[in-house]
Parts: C-alpha cells; structure tokens; sequence
C-alpha cells in the first residue's frame, strides 16, 4: 500500500502544548513537570512532539533509549534528558558527549556509573516489580560511599485506581527508601498519579499519556484537550444484495441490499483485528459500522444509510476523533489506549497541525 493509501493520523500541536501547560497549572509552580516521549512520543513522532513541548515551557524530557534521546539532544541543546533503558557501559561516550542521565535499574548499574563520575537518576522498586533498587540494594549502595544521584523515582502500578491501597503503600514506601539518600530531588507520579493530589507529586512528575490527551475521563472537569484523529480513505464501494456475506469467515451477512465501502485501514497499521463487528466511523455526520473481519490493509464499513455524496472512494472517513477518542476504540478491542496509540503512530502518515488554520507536513 502506498503512502498516499495509508491510513492519516493527525497530531495536534498546539493541543500538545495546552496539555503540558494544563498540567503545570495542575501541580503549581512547585513541582517541575517533565515530559515522557518514549516510544517515539507515542506513535506520535518525537521530533515535532519535543520541539512543541519545548515552545510551551518543558525543560526535561524522558526517553526509552539512548537513540531515542540523541534525537531530542539534537533538536534541544539544554534541555534535561533522562534514558529509562538504564547505564549500558558501551554507551559511557555518548551519556558524556550528549549530557544524557541514564535512570539506573539495578545495584550494579549504579556503582558502575557512580565510578566514571556521570550524573544519573536512580529508581527505586517500591511495589511495582520490575526493575528499579530496592531497600537492601539502597543500603549496600549507601554503605559503598557512592555519589548520590540528582533524582530518585518510582512508579506506581495502580495509579489508575485512587482507591486502591498499593498506591498510599508504594508512597510511604518510597519516601522512606528515597529518604536513606539524603537531600535528592524525588519524582513518584505519572499521568495517572495526578489524580492523587499533592501527596504523589514530590519535587517532579513525569507525564505522558495526559500531554497526549489519553486516559483522563477520570478527571471530574477534564483540563486536557483531544490530540489526535484517525482518518482513512475509501477505496472501494459496491452494492451486494441480501444474503451477501463480507470478509474473513463470513462473520457479517447483509439482511438487505446493502452498500459496502472499503477502507484502507486493517491490523497492519495498528487497526485492531478485534474491532470487527464492534464499531463504527464517522462519515461527515453520519456513522457507519465496521463489518466483517478486519483484514491486514482494508477493512468493510456498511454505508448503506449514507448519502451517495459522500460514500465515493477517495474520501475519507473518521476513525478516531472528538466525538471517538481513541479509548473507545481501546475497549471493544480489550486493550489500553497507549497500545493502539504507538501502533498507529508507527504505522500511519503523520501530519501535524500547528493552528487552527492548517497542517504541516
């Protein structure tokens, strides 16, 4: 499939750059509020993503890998960049050359970075089992005399849930661990763990799906505004009559004569198989069903209710937008927002709209 056929996902810059600045209005002027970009920004392209983010204030961003951070050192000479992958000692060269802080996950990874004098963030495991020091580790690192680090993190695992007792545990948790190290700067919270209050925000937050505009309908007045939207073009559309089963398995059959559209968007590009039969998208203002399976590059939508005008191929059609974030999707397909987004991202061309006016490329 070319270019031109792929599915477009639209990035909202500016409603990237209003997200960030809602949360600094969220947390005061007290906590630094740092920017999470890895994965690519989250399907969504690093590079514009750092830059607007940037333009609206951030100064520190954390990236998956040290490639990953290259790439915003390049486009953001002073700006704080933490590597979450950890201290990999074939890369000392780069942490020094490209002032990037590696955030260390194990014992060993510490008292090796401690020992070429680089600046480093440590994390501490404090609930959520899977990387980070814990309290003996902390210890025996005290006991070695090591250089401390210029941040300490964590990350809580049921932030999602304000009511669940893991979070206030992993808190107390990490203020007592974090508290063997001395007079360091402290981050706990992610997006979800705004939803906390101040107890979970320390000196740093580190926010990602928020700035995105993802996973925050548990905010009583949402502060944050839609980023993206999901277009595909129709490529084909046909009348079956009744009786006329469509795609893979035959899991839809027409019960009359029936307009099918095809659109150029299937799982190859991040469109769940699993939304087959399961939803719609939006035709101007009108909706039309997914039916049948989706396939690798196309999937059906029955237009049948639609005006001719605008069911012609060439079009194109809606699959996420205002009015279907891209969690409505996430559910029927029993997965999270944060998957489909990097999976679509990767996938589709990207355009960015930097005002109300138009797109850039």
């Amino acid at each position: 499939m070319s270019n031109a056929s792929k599915p477009r996902l639209l990035v909202d810059l500016q409603a990237i750059e209003h997200n960030f600045r809602a949360v600094k209005r969220l947390v005061g002027e007290k906590v630094d509020v740092s920017a999470v970009v890895k994965s690519d920004a989250y399907g969504l392209g690093v590079d514009p993503v750092v830059s607007s983010l940037a333009s609206a204030g951030c100064k520190s961003f954390f990236a998956a890998d040290v490639d990953e951070a290259v790439r915003i050192r390049r486009r953001l000479p002073d700006a704080d960049i933490f590597v979450l992958s950890g201290y990999r000692a074939r890369r000392k060269a780069q942490y020094r050359h490209d002032r990037l802080v590696p955030v260390c996950n194990t014992l060993g990874e510490a008292r090796a970075i401690t020992s070429m004098g680089y600046s480093y963030a440590m994390n501490l495991e404090t609930g959520f089992s899977r990387l980070g020091l814990n309290q003996s580790d902390v210890c025996r690192f005290i006991h070695l005399n090591q250089r401390s680090p210029v941040l300490v993190m964590s990350h809580l695992a049921c932030a999602d849930d304000p009511r669940h007792p893991l979070n206030a545990l992993q808190r107390d948790r990490f203020i007592g661990i974090a508290g063997l190290l001395g007079n360091v700067r402290r981050s706990l919270a992610a997006s979800s763990g705004l939803l906390l209050g101040a107890a979970y925000r320390f000196d740093q937050v580190r926010i990602g799906s928020a700035i995105f505009g993802i996973g925050n309908a548990d905010f009583k007045t949402d502060p944050f505004l839609p980023v993206i939207r999901l277009r595909a073009r129709i490529v084909d559309t046909r009348l079956f009559q009744a009786g006329a089963t469509v795609g893979y398995m035959a899991t839809f059959r027409t019960s009359r004569p029936t307009w099918i559209a095809v659109i150029a968007a299937g799982y190859a590009h991040g469109f769940p198989w699993s939304l087959a039969n399961r939803m719609s998208v939006e035709v101007g203002s009108y909706r039309a069903p997914v039916v049948g399976r989706v396939s690798m590059e196309y999937a059906a939508i029955d237009v049948t209710d639609i005006p001719a005008a605008l069911r012609r191929p060439g079009l194109w059609v809606e699959l996420i937008s205002t009015s279907q974030p891209v969690e409505k999707l996430a559910g029927p397909a029993a997965t999270i927002p944060q998957e489909l987004l990097t999976r679509l991202g990767q996938s589709s061309q990207r355009r960015y709209r930097t005002n109300s006016a138009g797109e850039q490329t």
